[in-house]
C-alpha cells in the first residue's frame, strides 16, 4: 500500500527505549489502544502529534516516517508533471492516476488539491456531473484540514461550483462570503460564479478594486523610472538614463488614461460628483503634475505649464468644499508639487 511506516517505527523505537505502549500513550496523553492501532498499522496518529512523537524519541521525522520526505516530493511532482498531459484533454485518465498516487500517498494534501482541481475542471468545462459528491467532501475535508490560505480559498470556489450545479444557490453563496475580502478574493468569486444581483454587486465592488490597483501601480511603476537615478546602485537592464524620464511619462499618460475612462461624465455635469469613490481626485490631479514633471525635464516648457495649469483648475473643481478647505487640498497638492521639482510653480 505505501512505504510510509510510522507504525512499524514507532514500535521499533519504544521497544528500543524499553517502554510500554500504555507508558508510551501517558507521555503523549492519549489511550493506549490509540498506540496500539498506529503500530498495527490500523490507524495514523494525527499529523500534529508527528512533530511531538519524534521529539520524544529524540529522532527527526524522517527517520520517524521511516522515508525521505524530500524523496516522496520528488515523486509526487513527478506523477504530477507525468499527469498533467491528461489534464485537459483527457481529464478522466488524469483524474485515475492521481487517485493511484492517493493509494501510495494517502491523505497528502498537493494530490488532494490536484484532484479536487481536476473535478472541477471536468464540471465547468465538461459538464461531468459524476463526481459531484465527492467534490463536496473533497472540498469540506481541505477546507477544514488544511493551513494553506489559497488551498483553502480554491476548496470553497470548488464547493461552491458544486452546489450550484445540485441546485443548491444558498449554500454555494454562504460559502462564498466566507472568503476573505482581502485581495478581493471574495468579491471575484461571486462575480464569478453566482448570478443577478449577486453577481452584479460583486462585479462592481471587484472592477473598482481592480481599477484602482492598476492605476495606483501605474503611479508607482512611473514614480520607479523618474526617480530611477536617485537609486546609487541602479542596474536596469540596457536602459540609460535618457529612458527614464520618457518610460515615467508613458506610465503616468497611461494611469490617466485608466483613470479618466472611468469618470461618470455620461451621468453627471459636476466635476465633483464624476469620481466613483473619495481618492480618484487626488490621483487625478497627481497624475496631471507627474505628466508636468516629465516635460519639465524633457525640457518642454509649454508641456509642462499646460499641465500645472490644469492641475490647479482640477483641485479648485472636484471637492465640493474646496473653498471651506482650500487650506488642507492645497498643503497635499503643493508637497507634490515639491516631490517631483516643480517648487517654482507654488503660489
Amino acid at each position: 500500500m505505501t512505504n510510509i511506516n510510522i507504525g512499524n517505527k514507532i514500535r521499533e523505537l519504544r521497544k528500543k527505549k524499553g517502554i510500554t505502549q500504555e507508558a508510551l500513550a501517558s507521555v503523549l496523553s492519549v489511550s493506549p489502544q490509540a498506540v496500539s492501532k498506529w503500530e498495527s498499522g490500523l490507524t495514523y496518529p494525527d499529523m500534529e502529534m508527528i512533530p511531538v512523537i519524534a521529539g520524544y524519541f529524540e529522532v527527526s521525522m524522517d527517520i520517524l516516517f521511516d522515508y525521505d520526505v524530500r524523496e516522496m516530493k520528488a515523486k509526487i511532482t513527478k506523477i504530477t508533471n507525468e499527469a498533467r498531459k491528461y489534464f485537459f484533454d483527457d481529464t478522466p485518465r488524469y483524474i485515475d492516476t492521481i487517485k493511484a498516487a492517493l493509494q501510495e500517498y494517502p491523505e497528502n494534501e498537493f494530490l488532494l488539491c490536484c484532484l479536487l482541481d481536476a473535478y472541477e475542471y471536468a464540471l465547468r468545462d465538461h459538464d461531468d456531473t459524476s463526481h459531484l459528491d465527492e467534490l463536496i467532501e473533497l472540498s469540506q475535508k481541505i477546507i477544514t484540514e488544511s493551513s494553506d490560505f489559497l488551498r483553502i480559498c480554491n476548496a470553497k470556489d470548488c464547493q461552491s461550483a458544486a452546489y450550484l450545479k445540485k441546485g443548491e444557490y444558498q449554500k454555494a453563496k454562504d460559502v462564498l462570503e466566507t472568503l476573505p475580502c482581502d485581495f478581493n478574493i471574495r468579491n471575484d468569486t461571486i462575480s464569478f460564479r453566482l448570478s443577478g444581483k449577486d453577481k452584479l454587486n460583486a462585479s462592481i465592488f471587484s472592477r473598482n478594486h481592480h481599477l484602482e490597483g492598476l492605476y495606483s501601480s501605474c503611479m508607482k511603476e512611473g514614480d520607479a523610472w523618474f526617480f530611477m537615478d536617485q537609486h546609487p546602485d541602479v542596474k536596469f537592464r540596457d536602459y540609460t538614463s535618457d529612458d527614464y524620464i520618457p518610460e515615467a511619462l508613458k506610465c503616468y499618460q497611461k494611469g490617466l488614461r485608466v483613470l479618466t475612462t472611468f469618470l461618470l461624465t455620461d451621468y453627471y455635469d459636476n466635476p465633483a460628483e464624476q469620481y466613483l469613490w473619495g481618492g480618484m481626485q487626488t490621483f487625478h490631479w497627481s497624475f496631471l503634475q507627474c505628466i508636468a514633471a516629465c516635460y519639465k525635464k524633457l525640457g518642454n516648457a509649454e508641456e509642462c505649464e499646460k499641465y500645472i495649469a490644469e492641475a490647479y483648475h482640477l483641485i479648485s473643481v472636484v471637492w465640493k468644499d474646496f473653498e471651506e478647505n482650500k487650506e488642507y487640498y492645497m498643503e497635499y497638492f503643493y508637497k507634490y508639487l515639491n516631490k517631483y521639482d516643480l517648487a517654482e510653480y507654488i503660489k
